[in-house]
């Protein structure tokens, strides 16, 4: 087991040696901000705010922990009618590794949602993120060659790395494009694509000028649909690339809804795959305007000698706060509303 781990070890050090990537969910229709600027503002109410939580690699290595949250908002509403523009913040941080890695991004986000054919449901957004990305590295955290004493690494030893920064601050920026359409009440469909990082910041602590954050490119699809009165399911698809790396996540929800007076919930279990690498299962739960999620990635890459299966745990919880009623009571809406 100890020559699995060193083995996995050294995978990920090769990988962040050559390029470094952007963070991702298991759960990625409950980070909106996070998978596409143009989703800013597009929900079935006036107001969201979520938050996810996501725990990976802890049976091999130094758990890598991701933490994320978001508000949006209309700013202007009913702007011909059935457009608007919104606007919201979207802070997320990932920690990383025994030297902490740590990578913190704070984006305002904005959003102009035309609404097509008079509808303020069937509408096309598009969609700016812009904001600071800070990344730190606790470098006394570390091992380096020079500190081998033949038998073991000696912290008490020189490292031999003098020239190195601690903390990089850098401008980053995206942008989106979402095509929504609300077909009947029991058929919608969100899809679109999103281009991050545009303008390639550098991020080197070794003040390697070539070492740039990799544009990530990134296409979704959601279908809501009804079944009878009280179920309904949920498949989506998630493609992205980034610096030669590659991402296909194909799964669904399945949803039933509790027609009870006392506790008006529906309940989800879900299941995905992210091709080459982890089976997801999930489950969830949409009462009132609260959307809470869990999910565990079981690992099914070349990683899972090291790993035993275990990959990622991730919970997320959105609320979507209406000032007026949007539903009405004799309305079954078994997808939620994220």
């Amino acid at each position: 087991m100890k020559i699995y781990k060193i083995t996995f070890l050294a995978a990920f050090m090769a990988v962040g040696v050559l390029k470094a990537q952007d963070i991702h969910f298991s759960q990625y229709n409950a980070a909106p901000l996070a998978l596409n600027p143009a989703l800013t503002g597009v929900n079935s109410c006036d107001w969201r705010a979520g938050l996810t939580y996501r725990n990976q690699w802890n049976s091999v290595t130094t758990p890598y922990v991701t933490y994320e949250a978001f508000f949006d908002a209309p700013v202007i509403k009913n702007i011909g009618a059935a457009s608007k523009l919104t606007a919201g913040l979207l802070l997320y941080n990932d920690v990383s590794g025994d030297g902490n890695l740590s990578n913190l991004s704070v984006m305002a986000s904005t959003a102009f949602v035309l609404g097509l054919g008079g509808r303020d449901n069937h509408n096309l957004s598009i969609g700016l993120q812009a904001g600071m990305m800070q990344k730190s590295l606790d470098f006394n955290a570390l091992k380096w060659p020079g500190q081998w004493d033949g038998d073991e690494f000696n912290v008490d030893l020189p490292s031999g790395e003098d020239d190195y920064a601690g903390n990089v601050l850098k401008l980053n920026m995206s942008t989106g494009l979402v095509y929504h359409n609300e077909v009947s009440k029991k058929f919608n469909i969100t899809g679109g694509a999103a281009m991050f990082n545009l303008i390639s910041p550098k991020e080197s602590f070794l003040n390697d000028e070539t070492n740039k954050l990799g544009a990530r490119t990134v296409a979704h699809l959601k279908a809501g649909i009804t079944l009878g009165g009280q179920f309904g399911i949920i498949p989506s698809v998630l493609f992205q690339t980034q610096s030669g790396a590659q991402e296909i996540i194909v799964g669904s929800e399945f949803g039933y809804f509790l027609n009870n007076s006392n506790f008006p919930a529906t309940f989800f279990l879900g299941g995905a795959y992210r091709l080459d690498d982890a089976v997801i299962a999930s489950v969830g739960m949409d009462y009132k305007n609260f959307r809470f999620g869990a999910s565990y990635d079981i690992n099914t890459s070349t990683l899972q000698d090291a790993s035993a299966g275990k990959g990622g745990f991730e919970l997320s919880l959105v609320y979507t706060g209406c000032i007026l009623p949007v539903i009405p009571s004799n309305y079954v809406m078994p997808c939620p509303r994220y």
